[in-house]
């Protein structure tokens, strides 16, 4: 079963196309480490990202990527909203299901 990330309060992004993002920092003479360096994040991040382990982050990441990249935000990363937590009504529906079962 694969966990589902809660993201902390605020916008995140989901980066679009791994492959699209190792190509641009490349063509700009970057490695993983200097676009790490200049966005502010580690390497171990950029290189998670760019072969899709981990394809969320915050949107202050997500801008200086494409900043560095010189590219629009849109043509990489989409906005995502937080999953929400169930209500209470909803969780108690759960549980009664699951003790019923």
């Amino acid at each position: 079963m694969k966990l589902r990330r809660i993201h902390p309060k605020g916008a995140w992004m989901k980066l679009t196309d791994p492959a699209r993002m190792a190509r641009l920092r490349k063509r700009r003479d970057y490695t993983q480490s200097d676009l790490s360096s200049l966005v502010g994040c580690t390497q171990q991040y950029i290189s998670a990202m760019e072969t899709g382990a981990d394809t969320d982050c915050s949107e202050r990441i997500a801008l200086e990527i494409c900043r560095r990249l010189d590219v629009d935000l849109e043509d990489l990363f989409r906005d995502v909203t937080a999953p929400s937590l169930p209500s209470n009504e909803r969780m108690e529906r759960t549980s009664t299901r699951r003790s019923a079962a």
